[in-house]
C-alpha cells in the first residue's frame, strides 16, 4: 500500500503537468478536445437548488423511517435476553421503573461523591453530566448563584439561597425570573427528564382530566408577590398561571381581577390560564360562556391574538358543561370563529371534541368519522400537552360509543405511521387504546382476524389485562375455533394468568366447545392432538400449583370447580381419553365437598353413558353416588340402568343398595 506523502507528491505532479498544459493551449488558441487528461473550458450553467431548511435531527429521523418496529421483538428499553424480557403488566413496570433506580443510584453515588467524577472527557464540556455543587456554610451566596439555580431547575436550592439573599439587595428583573420559577414547580423538585418510565406511571395514577388543588396556600410564591412594593403585569401573569396550573382556581380568578382593575393587561398564556377554569369558577353553563365570551372580548380590545392552545383551553371549559346542547353549540361556535381568524385545530382540540359530542349517556354522533377523514388528508404537528390524548380516547369512542370496527382499523392505521407513533401518549394511555381496539375486535371480527391482529400486539406491544384476555378467549370459544385455545394458553402461562380461576374457566370452556379430534391438526399417528394436550397440561398445571401452595402452607385463592371439572371431562370423553376422564371423575368425588359449584350433569350423564358402555361399574357406581348426592333428579334412572345393564358382583351390587337405600327399590321389585 502506498503512503500518504508518496500519494500527495502524485496528486501535485499530476495537477502540475495539466495546468502547464492548459496554459499552452490556452496561449497557441487551439481549441480543448474533451479527453481523460484534460479539462474542458465550456461554460456550462450551474444550477443551484433551491435551499430547504433542515433542523438539527433531520437525517435521524430519515434514517429511523427506514427501521419498522418489530411486533416480535420487545421494547428496547428492555434487556434482549429471553430470562429479561417481560411479558406481563407487572413485569414490564418492574424491570421499567429497575431500570431507572439504577440511573437514580448512579446518579446519587456521582452527587455523594463528587470529586471522583471531577474528569472532564467532553469537549465542549456539557454541564448537565456534572456533579452538582453542594451547599454549604462556606458558599458564597449571590445573585449569580441564585440565577444559575433557577437557570438549570434546581427549587430546592434556589428557594435556599434566596432565604439567605437580603430582598432588597436583588434585582427587580431576578426577583421576577424566581416568583416564575416557584409559580410554575410549586416550590417542588422536579423529577429528571431522564426518568421517563417513572414520570409516566405517576401521570397515568393522577388522572390529568380532574384538576387537583396542590397549590401551596400562603406559600413562598404568594410572599415573594406581596413583597414586590410595585406590582407589575409579569408578577401577575406568573402568580395568576402558577395558580391556575396547581389547581388554585379561585385564587387565579381574583388575582385576574385584581389586575384588570388595576389597569395591567394580562400576556396570552394568562388569558389561556382563565380559559381552562372557567368551568370550575363559573359552575352555570350560562354564566361559563359569559366569562369565555367576556375574555375573548378583551383579549381583542387587549390586541391579543389567539392561538391553538387557546382554543383548546375554551374547548376543555365547555367539555365540563353538563348540558350536551349547550356545550354543542358552543364549541362548534368557538372552532368556527377560531378558523376565521387562521387558527386550526391540533389533536389536543379533536380531543376535547370528542369529550364533547361523544359522551358516555348522550346520543351517538359520528363526529370522529369527519376528524378521521381530515387527519388521513393532514396530520397537525404536535402543539398541545392534550394532543398525546387523542388516540386513545378517540379508540374509546369506536369501541363504547359507535362501536365501528371499520373506523377504529383506519384509526390503527393513522398511529401506526412512522411520524404518529409518539402521538400514543404514555403508558396508561397506551394501554386504554390497545384495550379499547381489542375488545372491539373481540365483538366485531372473526377468530381469523381477531387472533392475527392479537398475535401483532400480543405481548411486547401489548399486554392485556384480565378482562381483555378473557374477551378475546369467549369470542374464540363462540366460533368453536378451538385450534387458537392452545396458544392463548401458552400466552396465559408467559402472562403470568395462568393460576387465575377465571381464565381457566373460559379457556377450558373454549377447549370443551369444539366437536371433537381435527384430522388435520395432526400429521403423524404417534402424536397428540394439540386440544387434547393443551387439555391435560392445564390438569398437571392447576395440580402442581394447589400441591405446592399446600406444602408450603401458602394462601392461595385458586380452587378447582365444578364446571373446570366438567369442561375436561367433557374434551376428554370427546377425544376417547377414558384414562384421564376417570381421574377427573376421580377428582370430583374427592372434592365434592370443596367445590364451589355443580359438576354439569349432562357431562355426568355423557360420562356415566360410556361407563355403561364399556361395562366400567366402578366408575358407573361413583357417578352414581355424586348424582344422588348433588340432587340431580337424573339418579334414579342411573341407578335403575346400572342394575339392567351393568354386571355388578355382591359387593358392588351391596354398594348399590347402600347408595340407593329402601328408597331406591321400585314398586315392581319390591
Amino acid at each position: 500500500m502506498m503512503s500518504c506523502p508518496n500519494l500527495n507528491a502524485l496528486v501535485w505532479q499530476h495537477l502540475f503537468r495539466n495546468a502547464r498544459r492548459l496554459q499552452s493551449v490556452w496561449k497557441s488558441g487551439r481549441p480543448i478536445v474533451p479527453n481523460g487528461n484534460s479539462f474542458s473550458t465550456e461554460a456550462k450553467e450551474i444550477a443551484i437548488p433551491k435551499y430547504i431548511p433542515r433542523g438539527p435531527t433531520d437525517i435521524l429521523e430519515a434514517l429511523a423511517t427506514t427501521v419498522k418496529r418489530d411486533p416480535t421483538a420487545p421494547h428496547y428499553k428492555f434487556h434482549d435476553d429471553p430470562y429479561l424480557i417481560p411479558a406481563s403488566n407487572h413485569a414490564k413496570r418492574t424491570y421499567a421503573l429497575a431500570q431507572e433506580a439504577g440511573r437514580k443510584a448512579a446518579n446519587w453515588i456521582k452527587q455523594e461523591h463528587a470529586e471522583l467524577f471531577q474528569h472532564r472527557n467532553a469537549e465542549p464540556f456539557i454541564q448537565a453530566f456534572a456533579p452538582i455543587e453542594k451547599l454549604t456554610e462556606s458558599t458564597p451566596m449571590t445573585e449569580d448563584l441564585l440565577k444559575n439555580y433557577i437557570h438549570t431547575s434546581q427549587v430546592a436550592n434556589a428557594i435556599h439561597v434566596y432565604g439567605k439573599l437580603d430582598s432588597a439587595a436583588i434585582s427587580r428583573e431576578t426577583r421576577q425570573s424566581f416568583l416564575e420559577f416557584v409559580a410554575f414547580y410549586n416550590e417542588d423538585d422536579q423529577l429528571n427528564e431522564d426518568l421517563i418510565e417513572e414520570r409516566w406511571f405517576k401521570s397515568g395514577m393522577k388522572g390529568k382530566d380532574q384538576i387537583r388543588q396542590t397549590w401551596k396556600n400562603n406559600g413562598l410564591a404568594e410572599a415573594v408577590f406581596n413583597s414586590m412594593e410595585r406590582k407589575t403585569a409579569e408578577a401577575y401573569c406568573a402568580l395568576i398561571c402558577g395558580m391556575a396550573k396547581h389547581g388554585k382556581a379561585v385564587g387565579a380568578w381574583e388575582y385576574y381581577n385584581q389586575m384588570l382593575a388595576e389597569g395591567f393587561a394580562p400576556n396570552l398564556t394568562t388569558y389561556n390560564s382563565i380559559f381552562k377554569i372557567a368551568g370550575i369558577v363559573r359552575e352555570d353553563a350560562e354564566h361559563q360562556i359569559r366569562l369565555i365570551d367576556e375574555t375573548l372580548r378583551n383579549m381583542v380590545h387587549a390586541g391579543i391574538k389567539p392561538n391553538v392552545r387557546t382554543l383548546n383551553s375554551i374547548l376543555e371549559s365547555i367539555s365540563r358543561i353538563p348540558i350536551y346542547r349547550v356545550a354543542r353549540e358552543k364549541s362548534l361556535q368557538v372552532l368556527s370563529d377560531f378558523k376565521s381568524i387562521g387558527v386550526k385545530p391540533s389533536l389536543g382540540s379533536y380531543y376535547f371534541l370528542l369529550k364533547i359530542f361523544c359522551r358516555e349517556k348522550g346520543p351517538i354522533n359520528n363526529i370522529l368519522v369527519g376528524i378521521v377523514n381530515r387527519l388521513e388528508f393532514e396530520m397537525p404537528p404536535l402543539q398541545d400537552l392534550h394532543d398525546v390524548a387523542f388516540f386513545a380516547e378517540a379508540m374509546r369512542v369506536c369501541n363504547y360509543h359507535l362501536e365501528d370496527v371499520q373506523l377504529a382499523k383506519r384509526l390503527h392505521d393513522l398511529l401506526c405511521l412512522p411520524q404518529n407513533q409518539a402521538f400514543i401518549g404514555d403508558s396508561y394511555k397506551e394501554s386504554i387504546y390497545y384495550r379499547c381496539f381489542l375488545l372491539l375486535l373481540t365483538r366485531a371480527e372473526g377468530p381469523d382476524a381477531l387472533m392475527e391482529m392479537y398475535r401483532h400486539l400480543v405481548p411486547n406491544i401489548y399486554t392485556p389485562e384480565q378482562s381483555v384476555f378473557e374477551a378475546v378467549v369467549k369470542s374464540v370459544a363462540e366460533c368453536s375455533a378451538v385450534q387458537y385455545v392452545p396458544e392463548l394458553w401458552s400466552d396465559a402461562v408467559y402472562m403470568d394468568m395462568g393460576e387465575r380461576e377465571s381464565i381457566l374457566e373460559v379457556l377450558l370452556e373454549a377447549l370443551a366447545s369444539g366437536s371433537g379430534p381435527d384430522t388435520k391438526a395432526v400429521s403423524d399417528k404417534d402424536d397428540v392432538d394439540p386440544v387434547l394436550a393443551t387439555a391435560r397440561a392445564i390438569t398437571v398445571h392447576v395440580d402442581n400449583f394447589l400441591k405446592v401452595a399446600e406444602e408450603k402452607h401458602r394462601p392461595t385463592s385458586l380452587r378447582w370447580t365444578g364446571s373446570m371439572l366438567g369442561n375436561l371431562a367433557k374434551l376428554f370423553l370427546q377425544y376417547g381419553d377414558i384414562a384421564s376422564a376417570n381421574a377427573i371423575m376421580i377428582k370430583v368425588n374427592t372434592l365434592k365437598n370443596q367445590l364451589s359449584s355443580f359438576f354439569p350433569v349432562a357431562t355426568l350423564t355423557k360420562f356415566y353413558e360410556s361407563c355403561i358402555e364399556r361395562q366400567d361399574s366402578t366408575m358407573a357406581l361413583m357417578a352414581i353416588d355424586y348424582a344422588i348426592e348433588m340432587g340431580y333428579d337424573e339418579s334414579s334412572s342411573m341407578a335403575k340402568q346400572a342394575r339392567e345393564q351393568l354386571k355388578l358382583d355382591e359387593r358392588q351390587q351391596q354398594k348399590l343398595n347402600s347408595i340407593l337405600g329402601s328408597t331406591s327399590t321400585t314398586p315392581e321389585e319390591s
